[in-house]
């Protein structure tokens, strides 16, 4: 009987199944938001995530932010892998530069929030000029979005 009181249940399974139950809010999230505009597409908290994992080297959980990203292109219309290729660009390009110039982590937070929603609308511009798409269109939504954004990555 003592034999069997030490034995414990196996928890290596639980990460994946937090992972899948995660994508599945997501998904849900994503497509309430694509109906209700004033709730935040979560695209500033994508990115603070996928710098996150990427620095980590997780690929794991940079797989599942890949697939966030599909899921996020596909409710709002855009092309397939335009955001990973635009936070791969903004992660070369501005996240080194900001480390060395600015040290606060909550400035640097509302710059990326900022960048990404406001370079990102850029980024579809030039995107859809190239492809003869029509344009993209923003409004004061974006700027709900960057405050709301920015105050839940500030509590993560």
């Amino acid at each position: 009987m003592q034999a069997l009181s030490n034995m414990q249940r196996s928890l290596s399974y639980q990460n994946p199944l937090e992972a899948i139950a995660l994508f599945v809010l997501f998904c849900i999230y994503s497509a309430v938001a694509s109906i209700y505009p004033i709730l935040p597409p979560l695209l500033g908290i994508l990115f603070f995530y996928f710098v996150k994992y990427f620095d980590s080297n997780r690929l794991s959980a940079f797989l599942y932010i890949l697939a966030f990203l599909v899921v996020y292109e596909a409710n709002y219309g855009y092309l397939t892998l335009s955001v990973l290729v635009y936070f791969l660009l903004l992660y070369y390009l501005l996240v080194p530069s900001l480390k060395k110039i600015i040290k606060c982590n909550i400035c640097i937070t509302f710059i990326h929030v900022l960048f990404v929603y406001i370079g990102f609308w850029l980024y579809t511009i030039v995107l859809n000029t190239i492809f003869w798409l029509p344009m993209p269109k923003i409004d004061l939504y974006v700027i709900f979005y960057i405050v709301v954004e920015f105050l839940v990555i500030s509590l993560l």
